[in-house]
């Protein structure tokens, strides 16, 4: 049957990344207002500059006002608005506009020192930015896993629930707990669902190879999805060093014109490039690491009966 999303200000812009992947099925859970959060908050932190932020919210909106697109477009708008306005903050805790623009600005017009305040920058604080981020998407992975923990309830479906879900924070918090020193018995609690699990839901010799195969899936998976979420700080640290390379590059001649035409093209190559690619692996995250969790694709859209004018647009 087809499927018509309930949006709102926040989570309409997402439709264009739902729709780009696919519609969920009928019947099923909207997935627009369970990953708004996190793709926008995403998003700022590898683009992370106040200068390319307020450019977004600038652009986004001037043509949200001036136009009103509909569609795709205005979902695009809508979705640079929003992601301005994260890119925008995390700027703002790591120190950048345009890089170091305003640091070599000043040091060629006055010869001083100068620098925005930051909380951490990409350059020296590369080890925590990337902690943080696999933080951030273990956090994500635990959601998606809370989200198919209550459908699969929902469906009546208690054991695949327990053995699927709860297992693993069982074995997750194991493995804080035995880390930090407490105990090892909660791990050990975990292991021995890990093996009750296909113990009790398979038959015959797939008790055995379900065993093996419920570890080998669940690791490598589990590893392989939160060492994903790495790519946050490489992004970010790609762009502020990008973005300061021309700067310095700008710099060199001492020429304060000939540092502003180097700096500008420099910044438009690294702004236009990171707008993609900040897109694109935010898109990823959502796709492959979070809505493999619960996500049950296959819906097709809604479309109504519409007039389809060549000159006016017709508004409800």
């Amino acid at each position: 049957m087809p499927v018509k999303l309930k949006n709102n200000l926040l989570t309409k812009p997402l439709n264009m990344v739902t729709e780009m992947y696919s519609l969920p099925a009928y019947g099923t859970l909207d997935p627009n207002p369970l990953m708004a959060p996190f793709f926008i908050l995403f998003y700022g932190i590898m683009m992370a500059d106040m200068g390319y932020g307020l450019l977004m919210i600038l652009a986004g909106a001037i043509i949200l006002k001036k136009k009103k697109p509909g569609g795709t477009f205005g979902h695009l708008c809508g979705l640079l608005v929003l992601c301005g306005i994260t890119t925008f903050i995390m700027g703002a805790l790591t120190g950048g506009f345009f890089g170091d623009f305003l640091t070599q600005v000043v040091k060629l017009t006055t010869g001083g020192d100068f620098a925005l305040p930051a909380l951490f920058t990409p350059l020296e604080d590369t080890m925590m930015i990337l902690i943080g981020a696999m933080c951030l998407g273990f956090v994500q992975i635990i959601t998606g896993m809370a989200i198919s923990f209550v459908s699969k309830l929902k469906n009546g479906q208690v054991l695949d629930a327990v053995f699927e879900e709860v297992t693993w924070w069982v074995v997750f918090a194991g493995l804080g707990l035995m880390i930090v020193g407490i105990t090892p018995i909660v791990l050990i609690v975990g292991l021995v669902l890990v093996v009750a699990g296909p113990v009790i839901q398979n038959q015959g010799f797939g008790k055995i190879t379900g065993i093996f195969g419920s570890l080998y899936n669940h690791v490598t998976g589990y590893f392989g999805d939160i060492l994903s979420y790495s790519r946050l700080m490489a992004l970010m640290l790609a762009g502020s060093v990008i973005a300061q390379v021309f700067n310095t590059l700008g710099a060199i001649p001492g020429n304060i014109v000939i540092f502003l035409i180097i700096s500008f093209a420099g910044n438009t190559l690294n702004f236009a490039l990171n707008l993609l690619g900040c897109y694109v692996h935010d898109l990823r995250l959502q796709c492959l690491e979070y809505f493999g969790k619960f996500y049950q694709d296959g819906g097709k859209p809604f479309r109504p009966l519409n007039l389809n004018t060549k000159y006016y647009e017709v508004v409800k």
